[in-house]
């Protein structure tokens, strides 16, 4: 495994055993990402599941949360969904991700969860 700094951001460079490049494809696909954005959505989680909380709250609305997320230095849309009561991240592409855990900590989010108008799987 080796890093390059290139500007404010480091670039990693690593090996895979074929299969999990293998499973990294097939969820990729599966999601409509390319490899480095699923790679980048998974670190993402796992950094707001392990103490990272830089979101900051954009703007609320019936049918969507945007949020700043520090760590992509850009706006994040999360939309809801009221038929399934879910939050699906437009970045991820996905119900389950850190974007979507760190809004669930948002007052007006933590509300809804309370009265079941959104679920949120458990980390």
């Amino acid at each position: 495994m080796g890093r390059k700094n290139i500007g404010r951001t480091e670039r990693w460079t690593i090996r895979l055993k074929p299969e999990i490049d293998e499973l990294l494809e097939k969820v990729s696909r599966e999601r409509g990402l390319n490899k480095t954005d699923l790679v980048e959505s998974i670190i993402i989680e796992w950094a707001y599941t392990h103490g990272y909380n830089k979101i900051i709250h954009f703007n609320f609305r019936n049918s969507s949360i945007t949020v700043w997320d520090d760590l992509l230095n850009e706006t994040v849309e999360l939309l809801y969904d009221i038929s399934k009561k879910t939050l699906f991240c437009s970045r991820c592409r996905t119900v389950s991700c850190g974007h979507i855990y760190a809004a669930a900590k948002i007052p007006e989010v933590k509300q809804k969860l309370k009265r079941g108008q959104i679920v949120i799987d458990e980390v």
